[in-house]
């Protein structure tokens, strides 16, 4: 186990030479370089919860990810004026916040088209080839697909945001996939060498606990990945009623009926002054009455994290982490199956989502079968090349947007469409 913080800043294939009047710290890099990463951008073209053609208002990957990291950025000026709970022998562990905000920007890159109804028909057509998992796949853009300095290396991030947006330190191929009906909340057995060299920090005794604390649905996470996750957590939960409510897309009543759910789930059945009907009211309001209790309810989980320890592990970046009161935890889990019970559950939504993988599921079925024919040279060749043609085809759909794929699909399979000088 290593005590030195600079072990952590340390970039993944070695350091890149500075250039001559940068005085960019390495996390400072970090974001730079995810920020100007055209994975990043291609997230203005992924689904969130609601298609990206469907309005201008909602959110997309895009702007989830920009808010994503906000919240996170106030999680840790909170978490700062605590510091003095924690030892001081292990205060100077809490980030940096150049490193949350570059693992808040990052936590996103890995999702297919067509949120996670594209992920399940990569995952289904990976099974025979190593699977597919949306937060493995932005651990491998990374660290291996975007293009920095070099083919085949990614954005050479440090270690500790390595750490920071790996979720699920647990291989995909140790788990049995046909026992689960999704895929295992994982990394790609193809970024393994990743993973050790990020965890090099830690003793044997702390990774090994590490990994086996990955069941494929959840994971116990360090320091920094607990505050993306918690950060994450928050903007799912409560922004996506803002987008709900703003674009009329459940009855009044049916909100309504939803937050007095949430909140009977609490014994007090209010927390901090917030109730079913003071909520429900002003997101029922008009927009400057949402907005100040959208605003509200964030504040409510931000102010409110706290620092939690578990004592079975040594090194203070998996000892410590972020964490919500049990009332908190509660309703943030309520409020973020609103979204789901007010939306994604209906059939008109179903329908779309059921699309999205046939969509992903063809196009996966045909580029594989010639993909030097049927993909871009220049694609084909940017990839990570000594991955196998079935990992390197996934990786050409799973960079798509929502539209791109579309038009990708309705080229190869829709008669009439098309040209020989479109923009591929």
């Amino acid at each position: 186990m290593t005590s030195d913080l600079s072990f952590f800043k340390e970039q993944l294939y070695g350091n890149q030479p500075q250039r001559s009047g940068d005085p960019r710290s390495p996390f400072q890099r970090d974001r730079a370089r995810i920020m100007h990463s055209a994975a990043f951008r291609r997230l203005q073209g992924k689904t969130q919860v609601m298609g990206t053609g469907e309005g201008d208002f909602h959110r997309t990957r895009l702007t989830h990810s920009i808010e994503v990291s906000q919240i996170g950025y106030g999680l840790l000026q909170v978490l700062q004026s605590k510091i003095e709970i924690l030892p001081e022998n292990d205060q100077k562990w809490l980030p940096e916040r150049d490193l949350i905000e570059a693992a808040c920007l990052a936590h996103d890159l890995g999702h297919p088209p067509f949120g996670h109804k594209g992920e399940q028909a990569l995952h289904d057509a990976m099974l025979q080839h190593g699977g597919f998992e949306g937060n493995g796949q932005t651990l491998r853009i990374i660290t291996k697909l975007e293009k920095y300095n070099e083919r085949g290396k990614g954005l050479y991030p440090t270690r500790r945001l390595i750490l920071g947006i790996l979720k699920y330190p647990r291989s995909i191929k140790t788990f049995d996939l046909n026992a689960f009906s999704h895929p295992p909340k994982s990394f790609h057995e193809d970024e393994a060498d990743v993973v050790a060299w990020a965890l090099d920090g830690f003793s044997p005794n702390d990774r090994r606990q590490f990994i086996a604390s990955a069941n494929g649905k959840q994971a116990h996470h360090t320091l920094d990945c607990s505050i993306l996750e918690l950060a994450d957590d928050i903007a799912y939960g409560i922004h996506d009623i803002e987008d709900i409510v703003a674009r009329g897309l459940a009855t009044e009543s049916a909100v309504r009926n939803a937050i007095t759910v949430a909140f009977n789930k609490l014994d007090s059945k209010s927390l901090n002054s917030f109730n079913a009907d003071l909520v429900a009211n002003g997101l029922l309001a008009d927009s400057f009455q949402r907005k100040q209790m959208i605003s509200g309810l964030v504040n409510l989980f931000v102010s409110s994290v706290e620092f939690s320890e578990n004592v079975s592990y040594t090194h203070p970046l998996l000892r410590f982490n972020a964490t919500l009161p049990d009332l908190h935890t509660k309703l943030l889990k309520s409020l973020k199956g609103l979204a789901y019970e007010l939306i994604i559950k209906k059939a008109e939504v179903q329908q779309l989502e059921r699309r999205g993988q046939m969509v992903v599921k063809r196009l996966f079925e045909t580029l594989q079968s010639d993909p030097e024919s049927l993909i871009p040279q220049s694609s084909w060749q940017d990839g990570c090349i000594e991955s196998s043609k079935e990992r390197r085809v996934c990786d050409y759909i799973a960079g798509m947007t929502d539209s791109y794929a579309d038009r990708l699909y309705k080229r190869l399979f829709s008669p009439g469409f098309g040209s020989s000088g479109d923009e591929l």
